[in-house]
């Protein structure tokens, strides 16, 4: 089984650290130095992104495998080290940044939806998975002939799921454009992209997670009402 994540750690690794080196590494630093012939606000930005990156690894040793959702956001991740890095050399304009944080969230969405009545849908690995659900003991008390009303709930939940992703996409695209006003290669390029990791980590999680929390509400009370158990029966402690 999965070992649980840790949030605080988490967050930390994928937010505080980045977001305080990305708005503060060039005044430490100096924008215009340079070190081993790199200028000193691309090794600012690779230094704050490595901590993502060492999460995600570290994640990959231990559990010694991750869901698509990890690998987009080491995809993520490499994408706006990439941006950074070749914008500067090659005069990459920010619109690659602003689509870049919007089709993300766009491209799990999608991958939800279509993966549905596939054999695996991917909604089980985000929400239906052994880390939350007592599996095992909801397959024991699910009644005969009452996969139909199950499918039901899942389906439902599965499009609350998609949606989330959908509203998160649109909610990064326009907090980009607005947040990120400047190419890379600008000195206020890592300042911009550190304020839109946190800006966006609250600004989307509220709308978001409470849609993602419905979608998880609605298909515990749907189990609950085919099988008769009660929630600390059907979720994991």
């Amino acid at each position: 089984m999965k070992k649980k994540e840790n949030p605080i750690l988490s967050i930390l690794f994928n937010l505080v650290i980045p977001v305080v080196i990305l708005k503060n590494g060039n005044k430490w630093f100096g924008f215009e130095q340079t070190f081993i012939g790199i200028e000193t606000s691309i090794l600012v930005l690779i230094f704050a992104l490595s901590f993502p990156l060492f999460y995600f690894l570290n994640d990959l040793r231990i559990n010694t495998k991750v869901n698509f959702i990890s690998i987009l956001g080491f995809i993520n991740v490499l994408l706006t080290g990439l941006i950074g890095i070749l914008g500067e050399k090659y005069a990459i304009s920010r619109s690659w940044f602003i689509i870049k944080e919007g089709i993300i969230p766009l491209i799990i969405g999608l991958l939800v939806l279509l993966s549905m009545k596939s054999k695996t849908p991917l909604v089980k690995e985000l929400i239906y998975n052994p880390v939350l659900f007592n599996i095992k003991k909801i397959n024991e008390n699910f009644p005969e002939n009452s996969n139909d009303d199950f499918n039901k709930i899942f389906y439902h939940s599965t499009y609350l799921i998609s949606a989330s992703f959908l509203l998160s996409s649109i909610i990064q695209f326009f907090l980009a454009s607005y947040i990120v006003t400047v190419d890379p290669g600008h000195s206020d390029f890592n300042n911009q992209v550190g304020t839109m990791t946190w800006v966006s980590y609250f600004v989307v999680m509220a709308p978001c997670m409470s849609m993602f929390g419905y979608a998880l509400w609605k298909l515990i009370v749907g189990i609950k009402n085919i099988t008769g158990l009660e929630t600390d029966q059907i979720l994991n402690k």
